[in-house]
């Protein structure tokens, strides 16, 4: 039956293309769509981490709801120490966060200054990226911040004037500390990211006072699923009573929650292009037995049973399905290789200024990423599904009688 099959297939070479190439592109396409999301969710998983500020947070009870000055990691010491000798750890940033009030001799603004160590910061995003002017923590200066262009145009200040930061001290107490300006950020969206300073981790520390505890610790961890293990061996260290320990996803369920949803949007996405290829596929293979009534008949006559006929529709759907997949396959890696190399650009569509959540989306190039797995499951459902269809077909092929099929053309 299975030689039967592969000649029957090419005896009508065109309904073999038309068929063969339904399950082609919806195949091909559904692998470039599934590149394409699985590179977008983790693009836009990287943003969420660096807006947040690491895979895993560590902060004072409390601060993330108020972000207020007084409630700090005290000693920041062991948690540093053990997150860093985890291997599933890649970063351990320690931060000093500021909300405060930037000053100049044309007027006030609120800032939202972040105390860092540059180095460390790297492994999260390389901060310096985003200069337009000056440079990172100029060592010709003596207390250097980094401000974006925003902040700049609206305090009418440039590169090298003195600013005044206002702030809370842990104490509750209002300080002053004088910085000068060593550099300018792009602004990027309007909000938040435009209100953002930096300056180095132990001049903020010394503006507010805070000796040598920390805001926050931001933890960078190699793998999603190394995250609650990371979390569970924080909450161990000594004087964890005192701390909260965030996911991102936590920090930011919002986010979380519009991966979750769109991936779910996929999900049923995938599941409707499954649908239509199934009745397609099954109309088809209903029409094509329809047409081979008589010669059907006609096997049955020679003494080819209902099992033998029924077989070999099943024969013919699963070429159909492997000539089908294999053409599939080579358009989806084209169409993967292609967008890994070049891109989709997200700005050039109109989606230069989109904002997810609070988390800005900007200078976002989708690539295509291979997850093996993935294309396998969505390979053996390709499959399944083609089969399924011919089920119907070969159970009315195998039900034909052979007196009525063979006067079927007369």
């Amino acid at each position: 039956m299975w030689k039967i099959a592969w000649r029957n297939l090419w005896r009508n070479r065109t309904r073999t293309v038309i068929i063969a190439s339904a399950i082609a592109f919806s195949y091909g396409l559904m692998l470039i769509s599934m590149g394409v999301s699985a590179d977008s969710y983790a693009r836009m998983e990287e943003k969420a981490r660096e807006a947040t500020g690491g895979s895993v947070l560590v902060h004072g009870a409390g601060w993330w709801e108020g972000q207020g000055s007084d409630v700090v990691v005290a000693d920041p010491e062991p948690v540093m120490t053990r997150a860093e000798a985890m291997p599933e750890v890649e970063a351990v940033m320690p931060r000093v966060i500021i909300n405060g009030l930037l000053s100049s001799a044309r007027g006030n603004e609120a800032v939202r200054l972040s105390g860092v160590v540059l180095e460390r910061e790297q492994a999260l995003a390389d901060l310096r990226e985003d200069l337009v002017a000056g440079e990172f923590f100029s060592e010709e200066l003596d207390s250097p911040v980094v401000i974006s262009e925003g902040l700049a145009q609206r305090l009418s200040v440039e590169v090298g004037d003195k600013v005044v930061l206002t702030a809370s001290r842990v104490d509750g107490e209002v300080t002053r500390a004088l910085f000068y300006v060593s550099g300018l950020l792009t602004s990027g969206m309007a909000g938040e990211a435009d209100l953002q300073a930096y300056a180095p981790l132990k001049l903020a520390q010394e503006a507010v006072g805070m000796g040598d505890a920390l805001t926050q610790v931001g933890v960078l961890v190699s793998a999603v699923e190394a995250q609650n293990e990371v979390i569970a061996a924080l909450q161990k260290v000594e004087g964890a009573q005192a701390l909260e320990v965030l996911s991102w996803q936590q920090a930011v369920p919002e986010m979380s929650g519009l991966l979750e949803f769109d991936a779910a949007v996929n999900g049923i996405y995938f599941v409707v292009i499954f649908l239509i290829v199934l009745f397609a596929i099954a109309n088809t293979f209903l029409m094509a037995v329809m047409e081979r009534v008589r010669e059907y008949g006609l096997l049955s006559a020679l003494g080819v049973g209902p099992g033998q006929v029924g077989r070999l529709v099943i024969w013919e759907a699963f070429y159909l399905a492997l000539v089908g997949m294999l053409a599939g396959l080579v358009l989806g890696l084209t169409g993967h290789l292609t967008i890994a190399s070049v891109g989709i650009d997200m700005a050039a569509m109109g989606a230069g200024d989109m904002e997810m959540a609070g988390i800005a989306m900007n200078d976002l190039v989708v690539r295509s990423h291979l997850e093996p797995g993935r294309w396998l499951l969505a390979s053996a459902m390709v499959l399944a599904v083609v089969m399924i269809s011919a089920v119907y077909p070969a159970v009315r092929a195998m039900r034909l009688a052979p007196s009525q099929a063979m006067r079927f053309y007369e």
